[in-house]
């Protein structure tokens, strides 16, 4: 057990530790919105935790998403996290947390990389607050998916995660969600939706039954789409939707009557950003068919005329 462990441990001593290693505790900062960021921070990692195959070493990763931004820089010793809220985010107390932590095999502690950093910043009233996050039960999910991210930077099999609630490290073998699961997940979420919807709500279910054809179409190549956009695709289908249809079963006839227009356009708008999505995936494989053209034509092309040349 470290000093600091030590240190927390003994609950007297904390008025007397500096902001920076006082434990969060304020129900201000506690709350929905926070856990939400926390969920969209570790997926977002979890995410970057796949990408085997693309070099990540002294790079940077970035999402914006629901007011919140991510940041992620991978070097060769550490891993550095910012998750910050922005003005669209719809916490009332906006934070900035910080979390850097070494890579395991250059400082390791209790079977992971050591935490170096792990403070938020918040204001409240007119004075800006630190405190630290590292044994919050709300951001374990996050510092376990840096642990994962490290494992996979170092091409080791990642540990599965029980739930967003309660990570428990190094449990089972690598999984790692091939495309053909990516796509039955999507299609399960639909015909669930094709099915609740069916008697309800007619025009739900027409609608979400073209929006399954409109997918179906895109993910058919989800292969070639990018980590941001499968993101995309993939949170639509399985919250961003639900979770719009189920609030509107939960409104009064009279509440229902004047936004059904409005979740009907919404359910409109995600159709069309499925059918950019296709557009571009068809742009780019006529992109990629004219550069094979172009290329076999300068390779065998010219061959064919130097043959001519030689044979005269």
């Amino acid at each position: 057990m470290s000093w600091r462990d030590r240190v927390w441990e003994q609950k007297w001593l904390e008025p007397f530790l500096p902001n920076y290693l006082k434990p969060l505790n304020d129900s201000t900062v506690e709350t929905e919105e926070t856990k939400e960021l926390v969920s969209e921070a570790a997926e977002f990692l979890s995410d970057l935790a796949t990408l085997s195959e693309l070099p990540r070493i002294n790079k940077t990763f970035k999402r914006n998403i629901k007011g919140y931004l991510f940041k992620v820089k991978i070097k060769q010793k550490k891993i550095y996290l910012e998750l910050l809220d922005t003005k669209k985010s719809p916490a009332a107390v906006k934070k900035r947390i910080y979390i850097t932590v070494f890579r395991k095999q250059f400082k390791a502690e209790k079977g992971m990389g050591k935490c170096a950093d792990s403070t938020i910043y918040y204001t409240s009233g007119n004075r800006t607050i630190v405190r630290n996050v590292r044994n919050h039960p709300l951001f374990q999910p996050v510092f376990y998916e840096l642990h994962r991210l490290d494992l996979s930077l170092a091409g080791k099999a990642l540990p599965e995660i029980e739930s967003a609630e309660q990570p428990k490290a190094l449990m089972n073998p690598e999984h790692k969600p091939s495309t053909e699961d990516e796509t039955k997940a999507i299609l399960t979420n639909l015909d669930s939706l094709k099915k609740q919807y069916r008697k309800s709500e007619p025009a739900f279910h027409k609608q979400i039954n073209q929006l399954q054809e409109d997918i179906l179409i895109c993910i058919k190549d989800m292969h070639l789409l990018d980590i941001e956009e499968k993101h995309h695709l993939k949170r639509m289908v399985s919250y961003d939707l639900p979770n719009l249809l189920e609030t509107y079963d939960s409104l009064s006839e009279d509440q229902k009557e004047k936004t059904f227009d409005e979740v009907m356009s919404t359910v409109n708008s995600m159709r069309d950003y499925v059918k950019k999505q296709t557009e571009q995936l068809q742009s780019s494989r006529m992109d990629r068919m004219k550069h094979l053209l172009k290329l076999n034509e300068v390779r065998y092309n010219n061959s064919s005329e130097n043959v001519k040349k030689d044979a005269e």
